[in-house]
């Protein structure tokens, strides 16, 4: 059996944490960061405490559903996956350092395709960087 791997990265973005959260939740940058992940690809949630996650393709095609598990406005988001055969989790954490925000995810189990998320995983936090900075 493949060993499960955790992609744990961040990255310093000269924003406000309040910044770097309104990136990450509102639906307005949604489809901009999914396309990260995929062409037509967006997540749609209301952002709170025991609410759905939905990674989504276009037009509204469900691919995944999670819950929000842990949830600390500006801080801490936490989603929470149950496959068929494993539990997947997505933690955004973000942290005040000095006048910029330190914004970290730690996202998995991969096994396989791991080298190819942590990839993709680094090119959405430059691509929330840029949107917060510009």
């Amino acid at each position: 059996m493949e060993e499960s791997k955790i992609v744990s990265i961040s990255i310093d973005i000269d924003a406000k944490p309040s910044k770097v959260w309104e990136v990450i939740t509102n639906k307005d940058f949604a489809k901009e960061l999914g396309n990260v992940f995929d062409k037509h690809a967006f997540v749609e949630s209301d952002w709170k405490l025991g609410s759905e996650v939905h990674f989504k393709y276009e037009p509204d095609r469900i691919v995944s559903t999670g819950t929000i598990g842990k949830l600390e406005e500006h801080k801490l988001i936490q989603v929470d996956y149950d496959f068929p055969d494993f539990d997947y989790v997505e933690k955004y954490s973000i942290e005040t350092n000095n006048s910029t925000a330190k914004l970290s995810i730690y996202a998995g189990p991969y096994t396989a395709d791991f080298e190819t998320q942590k990839v993709v995983w680094n090119n959405w936090l430059n691509k929330v960087k840029q949107l917060c900075e510009q």
